[in-house]
């Protein structure tokens, strides 16, 4: 029997977003939740004239230093009942992303939401992590093993 080799990340990690020209956001690995959640600003529904619905949102808040302003668009999202760490359920739109995580492309289903008060304005979830990745806490963002001292 073949062993899958997978690749180590991780608790924060760098990604690239190619839709809205991101690169090297930083992130956090968060194995409880299934899916990964991303910053969003602006997001709107918008029946266009041939009667198809399309999602229009901006990723990230314009204080984020990466932030562009880019107005993104997909006629395939979702609206889903998401419940938060904490036991509250709130709806979401849900967009499938190309994101870029050490040096594989890799599309994966994203929450929009405001995380513009959280440290981080990704988490990486479950969906995107299976059957590709280890995660190793003990490693830092610049991927280095953390050493205690004393």
């Amino acid at each position: 029997m073949k062993r899958k080799k997978y690749e180590v990340i991780g608790i924060y990690e760098y990604i690239s977003l190619p839709i809205a020209g991101i690169r090297q956001l930083e992130s956090k690995t968060d194995t409880g939740a299934y899916n990964s959640a991303i910053d969003c600003c602006f997001v709107e529904e918008v029946l266009e004239n041939d009667g198809t619905i399309m999602l229009h949102f901006v990723l990230l808040n314009e204080k984020h230093p990466l932030y562009t302003g880019t107005v993104n668009s997909t006629k395939e999202f979702k609206i889903k009942r998401v419940r938060s760490s904490n036991g509250i359920e709130t709806s979401r739109y849900q967009v499938k992303l190309k994101v870029i995580l050490k040096d594989r492309e890799i599309t994966t289903t994203f929450n929009l939401s405001n995380r513009s008060a959280m440290r981080y304005p990704v988490l990486l979830g479950r969906k995107l992590l299976a059957n590709r990745f280890l995660v190793d806490v003990s490693q830092n963002k610049k991927n280095k093993k953390v050493v205690k001292r004393g």
